[in-house]
């Protein structure tokens, strides 16, 4: 009779020790971690409100408007790693540009500006159809250089 206790004992303890490990029972929750997902932006050139050096132009009566002398600037900001992105945007589609540099209160500021002289209404026409090209692009100056 010991016997036979002691084997249904064992029996119902194995049973026991079985039925924990299939049902991972003593086992410890472990919350998993997911991380949060990782959106990249492209950047986007953000304007600086720069007021020129002097206050644009009007076109004076003795220049005409037909001659060459106005550039095209698209772009002015503080942080140069952003005026050359545009830049490069700018350049996939064939513009030529360059950067010129101007200090207004101790800060520099870059300026993104088409290479190449225009006239009054080719540089005004240059810059509408930019702005619809370009959703980074939503103002322009044109300004007289020489």
């Amino acid at each position: 009779m010991i016997k036979r206790t002691l084997v249904i004992i064992f029996v119902i303890c194995a049973l026991i020790l079985s039925f924990s490990l299939f049902t991972g029972c003593g086992k410890k929750k472990v919350k998993e971690e997911v991380p949060e997902p990782v959106t990249i932006e492209e950047p986007t050139v953000e304007k600086a409100k720069v007021t020129p050096e002097k206050e644009p132009e009007q076109v004076p009566e003795e220049v005409k408007v037909e001659e060459k002398v106005f550039e095209l600037q698209v772009v002015a900001v503080k942080d140069y790693s952003k005026i050359d992105i545009e830049k490069n945007k700018l350049a996939q589609y064939g513009y030529n540009t360059k950067i010129t540099t101007i200090e207004k209160d101790g800060e520099t500021f870059y300026r993104l500006r088409l290479d190449g002289l225009y006239t009054y209404s080719e540089a005004t026409k240059l810059g509408e159809k930019l702005k619809k090209q370009f959703p980074s692009i939503n103002e322009y100056w044109v300004q007289k250089v020489k």
